[in-house]
């Protein structure tokens, strides 16, 4: 008897990248003609080294642009420009790097979540099946793997196969291909003790039941999701408050980009629309400045409520203005179909070694830029290596984005790299704190929030742009748990969602019975979401909180950053409160 169970086959290129630093003599060499250029006779005799140590020393220092000849006054050699640079900056030197493509042809069983070599297994459709086979199909809401599952697969499956000094760099999205499958195990076979190589000791446990009851095996409960968080540091700027701020550093962050800027927007506003017209003009210039240096912009919008194409129709508009001048060939990636998801999104290079990431409450391309927005900036490797991959996890679900995720895995897994290279701590900074950063996926929002309302010791607050109908046991009821025990509660709103009326609310905050500050702001308008308690936790979300849920089948469609370090949260409340007080004199 055989048995057909479902299977997904992925076939790609990898990426393998090798590096290699410097040994202690070619930073000797490099030290001694930053110092005191020379020439090779200078540095054998200085240093007392062999020539031939010296000769292949320089050549491998010139090779990479650290050395250089100087011809005038008289001909020596001396360091160039970019290692005065790093050594200037007390920056190690870039490591020397070589990659290679490597095929892939995996195949991946949910029976035992083993990943099997191709060559080792035989797949076949069910439509050929015998009447003897037993066929096992594919389940309706069944967890479907995708671009970026089979990507981690196949790096935790490569870990252990790479040469030393070697690591997975990423995987080349554009030739991949995934496709469902069955894999055929012959339970005569299994009695006999033969398995596909590579099985796991789940895959040999079950199929081993089911040669001896001759039932099917069933597939492994999905794997619970551990919640990403890393240490890094922030400095009081990194969150970005009021709608010039953000149009300011969308400027200075897109005009420092040299390879890659990806924006992603819930909304898109129309080339027509007066509102804010002349600050989004601002945005999509640097955008355009940027294409134009050979800088390669990925747009996307996120918002399915699009039944007349509205924003797809804006996001073409986008592309054409960007591309008025003809010159964009290959620098433009602009999608045309939502990415359902509410968060908004800024990753660019720093135009050096880093990237910065932009998530929080910013609608980018659609906004006016004159409402309270609220975002943090990641520029540390960890954290801005787990926004990255919170985006590509956004956009992955686009066909055509291939090139975009395969772009956002490399940045994440460059910026790991270099974190581990650095050590297993944040670097310093100026004026920086020791931050703690967790994600928050959508259904968190609502469990956080009650957790929040329970511990808190000093202040509870939460900024909404809208109440909603289930603003009470969303917001109210909570708050006002906090509200029994503290003196500073808060819930700051700007707009009522129908069908809640003015008359509404004000029942709602008379029943609170004074536990509860409602407050209303009308000018500015607060477009931030954020909850933040006590001195040092700060939660900056895409979630209206008085009017919206999240849903654990829907994990992405909210995102959020949790933060906490000293005395984050009465930094990010005293800016909020101030823009307040400003608009209202």
């Amino acid at each position: 008897m055989r048995v057909l169970i479902p299977a997904w086959h992925y076939r790609a290129r990898v990426i393998v990248q090798r590096a290699w630093g410097w040994s202690p003599v070619e930073e000797l060499v490099l030290l001694h003609l930053d110092a005191s250029p020379g020439t090779m006779e200078t540095v054998r005799a200085r240093l007392g080294l062999r020539p031939q140590v010296v000769g292949a020393t320089l050549a491998r220092l010139m090779q990479f642009g650290l050395v250089e000849l100087r011809a005038s006054p008289e001909p020596l050699l001396s360091t160039s420009p970019i290692a005065r640079q790093f050594l200037r900056s007390g920056r190690p030197l870039p490591e020397r790097t070589a990659e290679r493509e490597v095929s892939v042809s995996l195949v991946y069983e949910p029976v035992g979540r083993s990943m099997l070599r191709r060559r080792d297994v035989d797949l076949q459709s069910p439509r050929d099946a015998g009447s003897s086979d037993a066929v096992v199909q594919f389940e309706r809401g069944e967890a479907e793997e995708n671009e970026e599952t089979m990507a981690a697969r196949v790096g935790d499956f490569l870990s252990g196969a790479l040469r030393p000094g070697e690591w997975l760099r990423g995987v080349r999205a554009v030739s991949s291909r995934l496709s469902r499958q069955h894999l055929v195990i012959d339970l005569a076979d299994v009695r006999a003790g033969l398995f596909p190589k590579g099985a796991s000791e789940q895959f040999v446990a079950a199929f081993r039941t089911s040669a001896a009851t001759g039932v099917p095996p069933l597939p492994l409960p999905p794997e619970p999701k551990a919640v990403p968080t890393v240490e890094t540091r922030l400095a009081a700027d990194d969150l970005i408050v009021g709608a010039v701020d953000h149009l300011d550093r969308f400027e200075a962050i897109v005009d420092r980009a040299k390879k890659d800027v990806f924006v992603l927007s819930t909304f898109v506003a129309a080339q027509n629309d007066p509102l804010g017209r002349e600050r989004r003009d601002r945005l999509l210039d640097s955008l355009a400045r940027a294409v134009k240096r050979g800088v390669r912009c990925h747009l996307f919008f996120g918002t399915s409520l699009d039944k007349d194409l509205k924003h797809a129709a804006a996001m073409e508009e986008v592309r054409l203005r960007l591309a008025a001048d003809g010159s964009t060939r290959g620098f433009l990636l602009v999608h045309r179909d939502p990415v359902r998801s509410h968060a908004k999104f800024l990753v660019a290079d720093d135009g050096e070694d880093g990237v910065t990431v932009v998530v929080g409450s910013c609608n980018w391309l659609h906004s006016p830029f004159s409402a309270v927005e609220v975002s943090v900036e990641l520029k540390e490797s960890a954290a801005a290596a787990l926004g990255i991959d919170l985006l590509r996890a956004i956009v992955v679900s686009l066909p055509d984005a291939k090139r975009s995720v395969e772009i956002l895995r490399i940045l994440a897994a460059d910026l790991r790299r270099a974190s581990q290279a650095a050590g297993s701590r944040p670097g310093r900074s100026l004026g920086s704190a020791l931050t703690r950063l967790t994600l928050v996926y959508a259904a968190d929002h609502e469990r956080l929030l009650r957790r929040a309302a329970h511990e808190a010791r000093t202040r509870f607050v939460c900024c909404t742009n809208r109440l909603g109908a289930g603003m009470v046991p969303l917001v109210f009821r909570p708050a006002e748990v906090a509200g029994r025990r503290l003196a500073d509660v808060r819930v700051l709103y700007s707009r009522r969602a129908k069908p809640v009326s003015r008359g509404r609310v004000a029942a709602v905050r008379d029943g609170l019975q004074g536990a509860v500050d409602v407050i209303g702001v009308r000018d500015p308008q607060l477009h931030c979401k954020f909850l933040l308690w006590d001195d040092d936790h700060v939660v900056v979300s895409t979630l209206n909180w008085g009017s919206q849920t999240g849903s654990d089948s829907e994990p992405l469609d909210e995102v959020g950053v949790h933060l906490e370090a000293p005395g984050l949260a009465t930094k990010l409340l005293e800016r909020v409160e101030a823009l307040i007080k400003t608009a209202n004199g």
